[in-house]
């Protein structure tokens, strides 16, 4: 099944680090499109998604599943979801195609690899967004407001708590997603979040690249764009 979502060219350019830059050359220009073009036809999009109740408290977050409650300590996560009382569990892929083009170009250019890993990324949020969207209007019918994903590695809350998506979700079975021993998941091209559900819209925008404690070193925040 293609993406059916545009992956935006500015987004790819970031991810290879072209921070301000204007003019980019012709024939690099010519590589990123055949990226985004390859990758929109070849990818094989899978999500799966699930409510829980949460609680929130000065320093933790807990969700509330079925058979057990976890716990995540992460001032960051309690900034993002403070006055949230369900959260939204969800895990994405584009599938392995971004993963094989990087293999395959990385044969004879890892130029080439690296632009497909860049487009791999900018696919990824691209169909994050696309679903995002979808889900704030159908919550916003029903006077509540979506605050932005947050996800096991970003910020303070540990990658470690990747295991808590898998076990949760099924993720493996349900979307075919793997998770390594060093909690890097294959496909590569994957995104585990939570995503808090509140009466608060004034809180719909915070955080972002600036609520994580990393964002003035990181070479992909968009606040460096």
């Amino acid at each position: 099944m293609p993406l059916e979502v545009e992956i935006p060219v500015k987004e790819v350019q970031r991810y290879m680090g072209y921070h301000g830059i204007v003019d980019i050359a012709p024939e690099m220009q010519e590589k990123i499109n055949k990226a985004i073009e390859h990758l929109g036809t070849q990818s094989h999009p899978r999500i799966i998604s699930k409510e829980y109740r949460i609680t929130v408290s000065e320093k933790t977050v807990t969700l509330h599943a079925e058979n057990e409650d976890v716990t995540f300590e992460s001032e960051g996560l309690v900034r993002n979801l403070s006055g949230c009382c369900v959260a939204i569990l969800l895990a994405a892929t584009v599938g392995p195609a971004c993963d094989m083009l990087v293999r395959r170009a990385s044969i004879t250019s890892a130029a080439d690899a690296a632009v497909y890993q860049a487009a791999g990324a900018a696919a990824i949020e691209a169909f994050l967004d696309d679903y995002n969207d979808k889900l704030k209007a159908s919550y916003e019918a029903r006077g509540l407001f979506l605050r932005p994903r947050f996800s096991p590695g970003y910020g303070d809350l540990k990658l470690e708590h990747q295991k808590d998506w898998f076990r949760l979700l099924d993720i493996t079975k349900q979307i075919g997603i793997e998770l390594t021993d060093s909690l890097l998941m294959v496909p590569t091209k994957s995104v585990t979040a939570i995503i808090g559900i509140g009466i608060d819209k004034s809180k719909t925008g915070c955080t972002g690249c600036k609520g994580c404690n990393r964002h003035d070193t990181c070479e992909f925040s968009k606040e460096r764009a």
